[in-house]
């Protein structure tokens, strides 16, 4: 039984760090979206400076570069709205298996516990009955 819950114990934290890991990537991918956003973002100042500065050019080619950005900033947001809730849900589910490698935890905690009680217990009562067969002798009962 003792071996039992080692490997229970084993077994949960080997799911929480997997979960932990899958979230860690989810995460990663969150960072790479939201670095995405940030490039389109630079790549339209540096456009609007260019356009600024050849206004007779720009008339042209901004007002296409502009619909392009505005649909593909949309995409990413949507993409960045989807990672953060599919985030937010797995999110519990590492909140769950946090629970259940704690619970395993504890009761392995406990078992050890009560089986270093019981030893103690046992030990106390051979200490006990020593004492009392010496106490004996000592009075000449025996």
């Amino acid at each position: 039984m003792a071996k039992d819950f080692k490997t229970l114990v084993r077994m949960r934290k080997w799911a929480l760090d997997e979960k932990q890991r899958q979230l860690g990537e989810m995460l990663g991918v969150l960072g790479n979206l939201e670095a995405e956003k940030e490039a389109l973002e630079q790549a339209v100042l540096a456009e609007q400076k260019i356009a600024a500065e050849n206004p007779e050019l720009a008339g042209f080619a901004y007002g296409g570069f502009a619909t392009a950005v505005i649909a593909e900033r949309e995409a990413i947001e949507k993409m960045i709205a989807e990672q953060e809730e599919k985030i937010d849900v797995f999110r519990d589910e590492v909140a769950d298996a946090f629970k259940e490698f704690k619970t395993a935890e504890i009761a392995e905690r406990n078992r050890l516990e009560a089986e270093r009680a019981e030893e103690d217990k046992k030990e106390q009562d051979e200490l006990d009955e020593i004492g009392m067969r010496s106490a004996t002798r000592d009075d000449g009962l025996m």
